[in-house]
């Protein structure tokens, strides 16, 4: 009964695009733990055991360096956010068939470091986009926050239908880099990486429909993921808990994005789920009683690129439209979990 609720979903927003991009350097997985020196087993095991080869990281593999100071962070994260968002947004309008003029509202993201002006505004300037367009930044809302970010943009083109969005999400895990002796230190730079990811938005053209957004808050959880920053440096707050958090929120708003919508869990053709690890897609998958399939994009682009934070579920969507190739009718699931503890989903329609 599911599939005729939304023919072609008129008047909803669609994405009409999806690009990515990387920094230059390729690191594998070995080289990784060897630059960060854990000399014990249990912390080296955290990079052996992490299901990932290798990551992209905004470094000069010749000059890497574990002593920069907050001052040298920041300026190597804003240096990267900029290059990377730039080349991902322009790889996603040439996907559309847009030119940077052509955009009437952007909508960034990012956690890991700080500009002001913000994101927004440096992308507005590098890409050489209208006076007049709109914009918003969202900031801190960490791995979920890609997905805030499409929020507001749909939100934008449901307020106005014949607009054009840009949503960039990215993430220079590598700049909020914090060497101490607390496990989770450890664990956080066995899996973060550097990436960008943008989506293209209209109301008109061939793409996934977005057929309606959810956010799910637990602030129970407030302080199980976030960062300190003690003498103004990043340091990763990840608890253990998360994974067994995150797991049953996904599940939780899976139920209630089909319920809405008379749909079973059987119609979902197409699951795009952040690559938080190893272990959350492993406790997704049980809860939610995926098959490998379902999880193989997820598990993919862990794989080859680590967690790039925010930027990490567009990645997974990139796989998902290489791997499976939607067809009109198709239904999809995409989610991603961040700080608060939020969980963030859309339910889309192909």
């Amino acid at each position: 009964a599911g599939r005729m609720l939304h023919p072609m979903a008129p008047g909803k927003p669609k994405i009409l695009s999806v690009a990515t991009a990387t920094p230059p350097h390729y690191f594998s997985q070995s080289r990784l733990a060897e630059l960060a020196g854990y000399p014990d087993a249990q912390r080296s095991g955290f990079f052996a055991n992490s299901d990932i080869e290798g990551r992209y990281l905004w470094l000069d593999p010749a000059h890497v360096r574990t002593d920069e100071s907050a001052e040298e962070l920041n300026d190597r994260f804003q240096r990267g956010a900029r290059e990377l968002a730039r080349a991902a947004a322009l790889s996603c309008l040439e996907r559309a068939g847009w030119s940077p003029a052509d955009l009437d509202f952007i909508t960034t993201t990012t956690c890991t470091g700080r500009l002001c002006p913000s994101l927004d505004a440096h992308l507005i300037r590098d890409l050489g986009c209208r006076s007049d367009v709109q914009r918003v930044h969202v900031g801190d809302s960490g791995c979920a926050s890609a997905m805030v970010a499409l929020q507001q943009a749909s939100n934008h083109l449901v307020a106005f239908p014949g607009h054009r969005a840009l949503v960039v999400a990215v993430e220079i895990c590598s700049a909020a880099y914090y060497l101490d002796d607390r496990l989770e230190s450890a664990v956080a730079h066995a899996i973060f990486a550097d990436g960008a990811g943008a989506l293209a938005l209209g109301s008109a053209g061939e793409g996934a429909s977005l057929i309606e957004h959810r956010t799910l808050f637990r602030p129970e959880h407030l302080d199980a993921m976030g960062f300190t920053y003690p003498g103004g440096r990043p340091r990763v707050i990840l608890s253990k808990d998360v994974r067994r958090i995150g797991a049953a929120m996904m599940k939780e708003m899976t139920a209630t994005l089909l319920a809405s919508h008379g749909l079973k869990q059987e119609d979902v053709a197409h699951w795009v789920l952040h690559s938080a690890g190893r272990r959350v897609i492993d406790q997704a998958r049980r809860l939610l009683a995926l098959s490998d399939e379902d999880v193989a994009a997820s598990r993919a682009v862990l794989r080859r690129y680590g967690n790039m934070s925010s930027a990490t579920v567009i990645f997974v969507l990139e796989e998902v439209l290489r791997q499976t190739q939607p067809v009109p009718g198709d239904w999809g699931v995409m989610m991603a979990l961040g700080p608060g503890f939020a969980a963030e989903g859309a339910l889309l329609r192909w």
